[in-house]
């Protein structure tokens, strides 16, 4: 299987990321760092990690971008992918050890359904041993339904990257080829709602993944008011560009506008 990693600026904390993939108890996983154009030593710690992945059994794959932002880094990992089975991980974010098996063995069991979800450990950076929330247990029952585009589309399922693994050629027969629509915000629902629209979602009720709060991270750091409608600008195009990949009649995508969880930007 294969884990996609965007890597930014990363040096404090992505050995972290690649630690907690080293200690999984499945060993069949490729890791694809893509440094989006990283001014400080992430390339050198990503590297040095070349010699333990081996000695795992596991491959590290590494690419270099000028920057170009999130979902840009990701389209390069994705051409690279060569797994079954696809995951994102963020280089702030980690996984728990059994994360990657217990994901693959629920899919492996179940051959209907393209994806599956679990719960998320949230953090703060200054203390990651202190659990903030999980999310996941917020949305109850809903998260057994096995359809879950339009309780993605209007903000009541679990969105995390890290937090998901996809069959790959679920994702490319949703996405139309190794790729998500080029936007700058929005990487999560870029993925999952062509995903949600024409496959079924398992869901396991247990944390494998922690997310990290950064208070210095692109998505937490402060913005001024200009700032904030111009990303809840580029939200609201995103969601029309993925609507349009997904062949909806006019009347649908009206719909899943009107009912999104980002229509209180407008």
């Amino acid at each position: 299987m294969s884990i996609v990693s965007p890597c930014y600026n990363s040096e404090r904390w992505v050995g972290r990321m690649l630690n907690s993939i080293l200690a999984q108890t499945y060993k069949n996983i490729e890791v694809i760092c893509v440094n989006d154009g990283s001014t400080d030593n992430t390339e050198d710690v990503i590297k040095s990690y070349s010699e333990e992945f081996n000695k795992n059994g596991m491959t590290l794959i590494y690419a270099k971008q000028p920057n170009g932002g999130l979902v840009s880094a990701l389209n390069t990992g994705l051409k690279l992918v060569n797994g079954d089975y696809l995951s994102y991980l963020d280089s702030d974010d980690f996984l728990t050890d059994n994360s990657i098996e217990k994901k693959l063995t629920v899919l492996l069991q179940n051959p209907e359904f393209g994806i599956v979800m679990s719960n998320v450990n949230v953090v703060n950076e200054e203390d990651i041993n202190k659990v903030i929330r999980t999310e996941g247990e917020n949305f109850g029952n809903l998260n057994y339904q096995p359809n879950q585009f339009y309780l993605a589309l209007t903000g009541m399922s679990i969105i995390a990257a890290g937090s998901y693994m996809i069959r790959m050629a679920n994702f490319e027969t949703a996405q139309g080829g190794k790729k998500i629509v080029p936007c700058t915000v929005g990487q999560n629902y870029q993925t999952l709602l062509p995903i949600y629209y024409r496959f079924k979602r398992l869901y396991i009720d247990e944390p494998l993944m922690y997310y990290v709060i950064r208070s210095d991270s692109d998505y937490h750091r402060e913005r001024t008011e200009e700032e904030w409608s111009a990303r809840s600008r580029e939200l609201l195009r995103m969601l029309d560009e993925v609507l349009n990949t997904l062949g909806l009649p006019e009347w649908e995508k009206r719909k899943c506008k009107r009912l999104s969880c980002f229509n209180y930007l407008k």
